[in-house]
């Protein structure tokens, strides 16, 4: 039975309603009703839509007049890069809004700290979370380990200009010994010529006195 393009439409609707209702159901445990999905709910409706950036386009339309394209397009991305969640998560989101994430979905994540529902716990969106705290925790260590670093340089920095302080006083210290040195010896050999003109004037002396 070949169907008319308005049958085709409103089928593969149908489906796609059915779809997204058994995916809250999934990840959420809500039991809404096919014709009651929407792609953009509010709060009171118990549930949201984490999208990638990339796909961010396919919730702008509304169920009932999407196109044979759209509801394709809305059941490929489900799970992967469209995910129900709870308002509350969508609302903790220090990013400001899931729906603008990487278009990249984790596989996995070590990181603990469950949010949400056990299916949630399980999807893209709670793995993202998880890892945006975790590079926010990284990026505030680096920023602790960067100011270290900065004072440890600016203490060495304080170091080396002791220590050229220390050297150049070192330096004058050893000039001025040499000087000391150079005056000494002079010192040492004008008493020791003095001491020999001195002996040599007291000889005549002695020998005027022994022959009296």
């Amino acid at each position: 039975m070949i169907l008319s393009s308005n049958e085709k439409r409103a089928l593969l609707r149908q489906q796609c309603r059915e779809a997204l209702a058994a995916h809250i159901h999934e990840r959420l445990g809500l039991t809404v009703a096919p014709g009651r999905v929407r792609l953009q709910p509010s709060a009171a409706d118990g549930y949201a839509w984490s999208v990638s950036k990339s796909q961010e386009n396919l919730l702008r339309s509304n169920l009932s007049n999407g196109t044979v394209g759209l509801y394709q397009a809305i059941r490929d991305a489900l799970g992967c890069s469209i995910e129900a969640v709870s308002p509350q998560t969508l609302r903790e989101s220090d990013a400001g809004s899931f729906k603008s994430m990487s278009d990249e979905r984790p596989r996995s994540s070590k990181l603990s700290k469950p949010l949400g529902t056990a299916s949630e716990n399980h999807s893209f969106t709670a793995t993202i979370r998880r890892l945006e705290g975790a590079n926010r925790e990284l990026t505030a260590e680096l920023e602790r380990g960067q100011i270290y670093s900065e004072e440890l340089l600016e203490e060495r920095q304080q170091w080396e200009a002791k220590y050229r302080g220390i050297y150049e006083e070192l330096d004058n210290s050893k000039f001025l010994v040499k000087q000391l040195e150079k005056d000494l010896n002079r010192a040492h050999m004008g008493i020791a010529e003095a001491m020999e003109i001195l002996k040599n004037n007291q000889l005549p002396e002695k020998k005027e006195s022994c022959a009296q």
